[in-house]
């Protein structure tokens, strides 16, 4: 999906990719009390706890795989397939828990990281905890607690609110519920217990997912805190970062999953199983798009969108709907959701004009200078590399190799457009601090961009080549493709 956004006409797409238009937008009740413990528990219980979830999660991933692999059409939206991935969401996200928060907080110096989150507005960083529990829900004011409770102790967690499911358990430690007297007497309890000298709040101006501490919210915690307290409070924007960035070896093998079914249905839209040049419309293709990653069981990620180019300088998207003609030079851009991990990937079709049985040579260059450009924008996406480094240098290589390339690729992995670094336009306004954040051994990232070229077949006129794969960046071996990649305009004839 992209950072930068794709217009109308050629030369207006290509100012809207380098962001320079006006006007464009980027992107039941439970009731009863608990009692959290005054001190953390023994770490002997948390070992065996990281151990009995390390066992269960080698059994899950066993078992989702033998539902969700093979060819596409083995999979339906089965009562068992949806139970299976959701079970193996959320048990590859607390076994992550458990092995990797408490490290990253410390290295952030974060004594307790405090999550608020309410009914209709949760904290989107939840979803990295267990959510609304599977058959919970967000609950009318509910603090989700993670304490460094010391080298003995390790990682305490604890949730207090209401609609706590007990499917939370995984992720906490215990779970208080409370009735009329609300939260704020249990969190001041759980705060005078411990006296965190540091606490993280989500709250950034970069970060959106780290940002989803609420105004009145936080009105309510700096009440619970007290003067005294409250200069304690600190962003968890460098935490949710790095934590984002830390990938477990289950967690490689969704995103994985998840690039090669993007991967096969994109293939599949743009042929001539789905296309019939002449009758089809590209909202046609958008509709089949959603109903196959809706048959397969997938969640949503996020709206697919198509557009096509034509000589004439003619450039139309899924809003205008037109039919695909003989000639048309198509773009489709999208991923499938599953187990709470995100794929996004852009594709390139041409259909055949009749008479015709491979694309005009133009065309196929261009296709080529992209894969060239693909190649340098991977050698300079280096770990410990900014976003805005890794931008300017690709770019200017490929200026020298005669180029014209833009770039605009960015993390992935929980969200589209993930807590990382970004190699975009350095532009504190619209992008925050993404473009000066470094990329991160073991981070997915989307390969996300474009290249313009005159197509002597089409008069000279200049086309875009769109192109996103997914990628693994880590230290000290190649850039790894998680499927694919696209390798040449694929055909239909």
């Amino acid at each position: 999906m992209t950072l930068s956004q794709t217009g109308v006409g050629a030369a207006e797409r290509r100012g809207r990719l380098e962001g320079r238009s006006s006007g464009i937008q980027d992107l039941g009740d439970l009731d009863g009390r608990g009692a959290l413990p005054a001190h953390p528990r023994p770490a002997r219980r948390q070992r065996s706890r990281e151990a009995m979830l390390s066992g269960f999660l080698r059994s899950m991933l066993a078992g989702v795989l033998v539902l969700a692999t093979g060819a596409p059409a083995a999979a339906q939206p089965t009562p068992e397939l949806i139970r299976a991935r959701t079970e193996r969401e959320w048990t590859i996200k607390a076994d992550k828990m458990r092995r990797h928060l408490l490290p990253i907080m410390r290295r952030h110096e974060i004594d307790l990281w405090i999550i608020l989150s309410r009914e209709n507005a949760p904290d989107p960083v939840l979803e990295l905890f267990g959510g609304y529990g599977i058959t919970g829900w967000y609950g009318h004011r509910n603090a989700y607690l993670f304490f460094d409770a010391g080298a003995d102790a390790g990682l305490e967690t604890a949730a207090i609110g209401t609609h706590l499911s007990g499917h939370l358990r995984r992720f906490y430690d215990t779970r208080t519920l409370y009735g009329e007297e609300g939260l704020m007497p249990h969190l001041r309890e759980y705060l005078d217990a411990r006296a965190p000298r540091r606490i993280a709040v989500n709250q950034s101006r970069t970060i959106s997912m780290a940002d989803g501490l609420t105004a009145e919210l936080k009105d309510y915690l700096l009440e619970t805190l007290g003067p005294d307290r409250a200069g304690r409070l600190v962003s968890s924007e460098p935490l949710v970062v790095d934590y984002a960035s830390t990938h477990t070896e289950a967690e490689h093998e969704v995103q994985r999953e998840a690039s090669t079914a993007t991967f096969d249905i994109l293939r599949r839209a743009f042929s001539g199983d789905v296309i019939t040049p002449g009758r089809t419309t590209l909202m046609d293709v958008r509709y089949w798009i959603t109903a196959e990653w809706k048959r397969l069981g997938f969640e949503f990620n996020f709206p697919g969108s198509l557009d096509l180019q034509r000589p004439g300088g003619v450039t139309l998207d899924d809003a205008d709907d037109p039919t695909i003609e003989r000639g048309d030079l198509l773009h489709v851009d999208f991923g499938v959701r599953t187990s709470g991990i995100v794929a996004d990937q852009q594709k390139m079709a041409y259909v055949l004009r009749e008479g015709e049985t491979a694309p005009p040579e133009g065309l196929v260059r261009a296709f080529e200078a992209s894969s060239r450009a693909a190649e340098l924008i991977l050698e300079e996406m280096r770990v410990g590399r900014t976003g805005i480094a890794i931008k300017q240098a690709a770019e200017r290589r490929a200026a020298e190799a005669g180029i014209d390339l833009l770039v605009y690729s960015h993390v992935q992995g929980y969200w589209v457009h993930d807590a990382g670094m970004w190699a975009i336009f350095d532009w504190p306004e619209r992008y925050g601090d993404h473009p000066r954040i470094t990329l991160k051994d073991g981070d997915w990232v989307s390969l996300e961009f474009a290249i313009t070229a005159a197509v002597p077949e089409w008069g000279g006129q200049a086309v875009s080549i769109m192109r996103e794969e997914d990628t693994l960046i880590t230290a000290g071996a190649p850039p790894e493709y998680l499927s694919g990649p696209q390798a040449g305009l694929w055909v239909i004839e």
